[in-house]
């Protein structure tokens, strides 16, 4: 698998800033961008050949759920993964176990790769509430809340803690980090073995998003 660097913009960007970010990013075959849902569409069409994730997706399948964006609605756009569990969601949303394992079950039904969201006091209630047959097929991102938004990564024996703790559930489990990174903690994470890092403030400038993707050709 492809070492995974996807740029979460989270609630930021216009259309006109979304169309200047693209025009000064340096393409990597491991780059992938989770705009806001109004700008899929947007970025299917200027960047075709880049995998594009989802901030989220509905529990639902399509039907009367005013608001709510299903995978069905993601597969046409040509979503490839799909951020589910964010820690953002679940503290601001109280999104719950359940409510995540659904959103996976809905992927997966459309092919589109979960990247479920986890904090250390997360694991063992998501890992209940999903089922047994998906534990293999996503993707498990360690995001701990207080080091969102800053500019420290959590300690890597920490991270590794983590990922040895959702590999008792799915062993060699594809595994990221989210959580402040930038270009200079970057290669202290790639020596952990993990599939990728999940970026959210450093991806808002192209210019600090591409110092990130610059390392990883070096």
């Amino acid at each position: 698998m492809t070492f995974l660097v996807i740029a979460n913009f989270k609630s930021n960007k216009t259309q006109n800033e979304v169309k200047t970010w693209i025009k000064s990013v340096h393409p990597s075959p491991h780059m992938v961008i989770a705009p806001s849902f109004p700008h899929l569409a947007l970025i299917h069409a200027l960047m075709p050949s880049f995998s594009l994730c989802a901030q989220d997706v509905s529990p639902f399948p399509p039907g009367a759920y005013t608001g709510a964006v299903n995978a069905a609605q993601l597969k046409d756009l040509a979503v490839s993964y799909a951020i589910v569990g964010h820690t953002e969601r679940r503290h601001y949303f109280h999104e719950t176990a359940p409510a995540i394992a659904a959103k996976v079950k809905e992927l997966l039904a459309f092919d589109i790769k979960p990247i479920v969201c986890l904090e250390r006091h997360d694991i063992a209630s998501t890992f209940s509430a999903l089922d047994d047959e998906y534990y293999a097929k996503c993707i498990y991102c360690f995001e701990p809340s207080k080091d969102i938004g800053g500019t420290v990564t959590a300690p890597l024996d920490s991270i590794l803690d983590v990922k040895a703790m959702v590999e008792k559930y799915v062993p060699n489990a594809q595994f990221m980090y989210g959580g402040s990174v930038n270009a200079s903690h970057i290669s202290d994470l790639l020596r952990l073995g993990l599939s990728g890092v999940l970026v959210s403030t450093a991806s808002l400038k192209s210019s600090s998003f591409n110092d990130i993707l610059s390392l990883l050709s070096c």
